[in-house]
């Protein structure tokens, strides 16, 4: 999307610059006296970069693949927005902040105004409560009264807040953080792909919506490997790996076997419910 393209442009200026300030401080101190600045390379720039960029498509992919296939918007089958409140330890709070995430993408790309709003207000706490406020601009509620008609501009904003929320969460050095809200917005995409019709099996073009968030799954995985001494993420890894598990019995891109889809809606389900209850 647009703005993946325009956050991961600034990031990459703003950490060219400190690298190149680091570089520059450290010469200065050494015994070459010569002030001509060190080549930076881009392999080191784009490494740093990578640390911060929200590392997976946006949920909007998934929101705008159901809206384009006119599947309908279903009202009930989102977390409650006034159970923000009832989350208590750090990992539900960064779990459910990523489903609300989901949640109001897909509430946003179907122009659910009242929804987006309840949304909003749920993330607004959570973000609170895991000191993420710094994270979010000071004039978001503002923002999203102003533009409560303009699809194109809540996707901007919505864009930015969960992408402001995974890297502050990296730069504050809590990435387990950062994989826990990820690891919502994954479970509630999914939730939402195979719980949103009766006859998922038999609806070709769902099943394409679900192989889409294949590869976004495996890749989660694979950002968590190296944290398998991590006990916060030790639910969640065993639980994206139940999943993975379940897209590997068929690797094909096109189709899935009935046992596969009835599998992983009764996986996802069970595991985003034990989250939002």
């Amino acid at each position: 999307m647009r703005t993946l393209k325009t956050f991961k442009l600034i990031l990459l200026v703003m950490v060219s610059g400190i690298i190149a300030s680091g570089i520059y401080s450290c010469g200065n101190r050494s015994t070459d006296n010569s002030s001509k600045r060190p080549e930076i390379s881009e392999a080191l720039i784009e490494q740093e970069v990578e640390k911060y960029i929200y590392p997976l498509p946006s949920t909007f992919e998934v929101t705008n693949m159901l809206n384009e296939i006119e599947a309908s918007y279903i009202f009930d089958i989102a977390n409650d927005p006034d159970k923000a409140g009832s989350y208590f330890t750090e990992k539900s709070r960064a779990v459910n902040l990523g489903i609300y995430i989901a949640d109001l993408a897909y509430a946003t790309t179907y122009n659910q105004t009242s929804e987006i709003q309840d949304y909003f207000r749920a993330i607004e706490r959570l973000t609170r409560e895991l000191d993420l406020t710094a994270a979010l601009p000071g004039n978001l509620p503002e923002q999203i009264s102003e533009n409560i008609n303009n699809k194109e501009e809540l996707i901007n904003i919505v864009t930015h807040v969960f992408q402001n929320a995974y890297s502050f969460l990296n730069e504050q050095g809590r990435t387990e953080l950062s994989y826990l809200v990820l690891a919502g917005t994954v479970y509630e995409g999914l939730y939402l792909t195979t719980n949103i019709s009766e006859n998922t099996f038999q609806n070709p073009r769902l099943i394409e919506v679900i192989l889409f968030q294949k590869q976004h799954i495996r890749e989660l995985g694979e950002l968590m490997d190296e944290y398998q001494d991590s006990e916060i993420l030790r639910e969640t890894r065993q639980d994206i790996s139940a999943i993975n598990k379940i897209y590997a019995l068929e690797e094909g891109t096109t189709s899935m076997t009935r046992t596969q889809v009835n599998q992983l809606t009764q996986t996802i389900t069970q595991i985003r419910n034990k989250h939002v209850e």
